[in-house]
């Protein structure tokens, strides 16, 4: 099966593996240079930046699902206080989209957005 993974900058893979380990994800692939995570059809691939700025980051991807209120439901209730430089938006009802926002631990924007 042919597929294309976002590919975003980690500046340590265990904190970044820790946070997304909260969001459902789980780590199929880790090496000293690469790691990939999956969270049931989602794969999200990570390099390894421990230079990066995480103030200045624009590195960005979209993550779409079935169920953007469940997602929201599930993510809003986690424990972000564990993870300070991260944040969510609430769900945001645009003219094309229903959008969510995840700014995770290195700086990144994932932008989840309802499938139609």
């Amino acid at each position: 099966m042919d597929y294309i993974a976002a590919n975003l900058p980690a500046i340590n893979f265990d904190a970044t593996c820790d946070f997304y380990r909260m969001l459902g994800f789980q780590s199929t692939y880790q090496s000293n240079q690469w790691m990939i995570l999956h969270r049931g059809s989602l794969t999200l691939e990570f390099f390894h930046h421990p230079a990066l700025d995480l103030k200045s980051s624009w590195h960005s991807a979209c993550i779409r699902v079935e169920d953007l209120p469940a997602l929201y439901q599930a993510w809003q209730g986690l424990n972000w206080a564990a993870f300070p430089q991260a944040r969510i938006t609430g769900i945001e009802h645009l003219t094309e989209i229903e959008m969510l926002c995840v700014i995770d631990i290195n700086g990144s924007l994932l932008r989840c957005i309802q499938q139609h």
